[in-house]
């Protein structure tokens, strides 16, 4: 039937009209009409609105993300100015006498600070200046970062992010690095106290466990370092090796120091990699926000590129077992994890608080409970097995165990939110022994601080266990993890969401309740596993704690003051408000209607 067409697909009779036949003669051929209805089309072409949308919004997110990274490197140019001004009393270092040219930027921007010298030890009126600049030096750049993650959240297509964007963000991180490669001061002095137990073991042969810095009183490096000089400084045996061979290695105080800090530096850089890598597989929808988040953090890049922490190599480690775990399976992959871990035990006993959840979640699948725990002790054996031999080669018996357990402060708090609690406990134990007439031989001072560390202990233990029984019952399959409540709908690994959410946990809580001494590098710790994680309440609160961790370099000059106990509300504040409050906003949405 003329006009007529029979649509094989779902047998229903179409109708053509004369206007919508499908094409009409013309002098050099045939023009096809636009039919009356909108087609999908299967595949975009190039001229495609939408792919021109998308094309503009990336190159959009580029521009912002090339601005934020030209004001951070102009930040860090501030801080390498700002570093060996005398008022700020930041930790020297070889550079300022063996290069004079680092020093050109301070001169130059505060030409002030310099006109009675730069030895100079008396304060002057413009130290607050430089110590508030400083502050808001730091501020600025831990808010362009999140402007620079707030640009790629709002990229739509990151599924799309190719490996151009992870050499535009190991560009920037490599840019970061060598500007505080050459910072005439540093921020911490823990660089030296490195250096010179490598130089006890390498070049004087003692026990670095046992001996004091201070008892090697001829030696050039002594002169920078500063509190640690007085005590061994405890650090892992896999350290001390690297430690001593940098040291073989290194000719000179300046090449020591660089070589030092340029490790740490290419650590961070793996590091990077590793982000992107573990990310391409179980999310890749947060790959380029996730390296971004670690890549070009402020406190990463201060602490390792411009401090030269150890923390670096620590993350590679942790970061290649976890890359082990997500690109393969089976028993010599799990092996691989085991000794990565063991590895990085050596390097830092803080991994005790990783490798148990990780282990528990490799034995998770099996349901027979005597088999889990014996899958769980072989692999624990085979990581510990890894350990022992490192640290038997450093061990002198008893006084290597004291040296370790006495390197653990219980008693006193440096930076610390639990800190805040002791004057509150002296004063109310205090007043129990006054009312209850105690002997004077009974000390409440002394009670006061065991009952408080034995709280904050007891209370982290409950939360560390709880956390084994949440690894326990994480799902096995994507199907449970689909249907499965508040879970990481983009993870494509079962069940890793609830580790990574367990390892953010059990570090947080342990440096908001464990820890005595609390410094800004120890957040790193916590970097890693974050930036690996979806974008929710508990993560914006570990990064906001890296960027208020920062701020204890510029409150250090209040140590002597009255004020300096309350630093911890500044750094711990912040963040645990704001945990607090979407928690309470959470708990407000889940509760059912009446």
């Amino acid at each position: 039937m003329r006009g007529v067409m029979i649509n094989k697909r779902n047998g229903f009779t179409t109708r053509i009209l004369r206007e919508d036949r499908g094409y009409r003669a013309s002098g050099v051929g045939s023009h096809v009409a636009s039919p009356p209805y909108p087609v999908r089309r299967d595949k975009s072409g190039p001229y495609d609105p939408l792919v021109k949308l998308r094309d503009k919004g990336s190159r959009a997110t580029l521009f912002r993300i090339l601005l934020c990274g030209c004001i951070l490197e102009l930040l860090y140019l501030v801080i390498v100015a700002l570093a060996p001004l005398p008022g700020l009393r930041l930790s020297s270092s070889p550079l300022v006498t063996a290069w004079p040219w680092t020093l050109v930027p301070s001169h130059l921007l505060f030409p002030g600070a310099w006109v009675s010298g730069s030895s100079s030890s008396i304060s002057s009126p413009n130290d607050w200046t430089h110590l508030v600049l400083l502050t808001l030096t730091l501020i600025a750049a831990t808010g362009v970062f999140a402007g620079a993650g707030w640009s790629i959240l709002r990229l739509k297509n990151n599924n799309s992010a190719t490996t151009r964007w992870l050499l535009l963000l190991l560009a920037g991180a490599t840019l970061f690095g060598l500007t505080l490669l050459v910072q005439p001061a540093l921020f911490s002095d823990n660089v030296f106290t490195y250096i010179f137990s490598g130089r006890i073991l390498a070049i004087y042969h003692a026990d670095p466990l046992n001996t004091a810095p201070i008892q090697f009183p001829a030696d050039p490096y002594l002169r920078w370092i500063g509190s640690g000089r007085y005590t061994p400084n405890i650090y892992g045996p896999l350290w001390l090796c690297i430690a001593s061979l940098l040291v073989s290695i290194g000719k000179g105080p300046v090449a020591t120091l660089l070589l030092f800090k340029g490790v740490a530096m290419f650590s961070h850089l793996i590091n990077c990699i590793l982000v992107w890598a573990i990310l391409g597989k179980i999310a890749p929808g947060r790959r380029l926000l996730g390296t971004l988040l670690y890549a070009w953090n402020p406190l990463s890049v201060i602490e390792l590129a411009g401090n030269g922490h150890n923390e670096g190599i620590l993350l590679s480690i942790l970061l290649l077992a976890t890359f082990l775990y997500v690109h393969g399976r089976g028993r010599w992959h799990e092996i691989g994890v085991m000794v990565a871990l063991g590895l990085a035990m050596s390097m830092n006993l803080i991994v005790l608080l990783i490798a148990p959840l990780f282990t528990w979640y490799l034995v998770r699948t099996e349901r027979n409970v005597p088999r889990a725990l014996w899958g769980f002790c072989w692999r624990i054996l085979l990581g510990q097995g890894l350990v022992i031999p490192i640290y038997l080669q450093f061990w002198r018996g008893a006084s290597t165990f004291f040296a370790i357990t006495s390197a653990i402060d219980m008693q006193y708090y440096v930076h610390s939110p639990v800190g805040l609690l002791v004057e509150p406990s002296h004063w109310l134990f205090g007043l129990v022994a006054q009312w209850s007439q105690f002997p004077p031989i009974m000390q409440p001072t002394t009670a006061a601080d065991m009952t408080l560390r034995a709280s904050a202990i007891f209370i982290f233990a409950l939360i560390y266990l709880d956390l084994f029984g949440k690894v326990r019952r994480a799902t096995t399959t994507l199907a449970g993890m689909r249907y499965a409540p508040r879970t990481d709908q983009e993870m494509s690994l079962p069940g890793f969401d609830v580790l990574l959410d367990s390892w953010s946990s059990a570090v947080f809580w342990y440096l908001v309740l464990v820890v005595g001494w609390f410094w800004p590098w120890y957040v790193l710790w916590a970097l890693w596993i974050v930036v690996l994680r979806r974008v929710d309440a508990r993560t914006i609160t570990l990064l906001l704690l890296s960027g208020t961790a920062l701020l204890i370099y510029p409150l250090r000059n209040f140590a002597e003051s009255p004020v300096a106990m309350y630093q911890s509300l500044l750094v711990f504040g912040i963040p645990l408000v704001y945990l607090l409050i979407k928690m309470k906003r959470q708990a407000e949405r889940n509760t059912p209607l009446i």
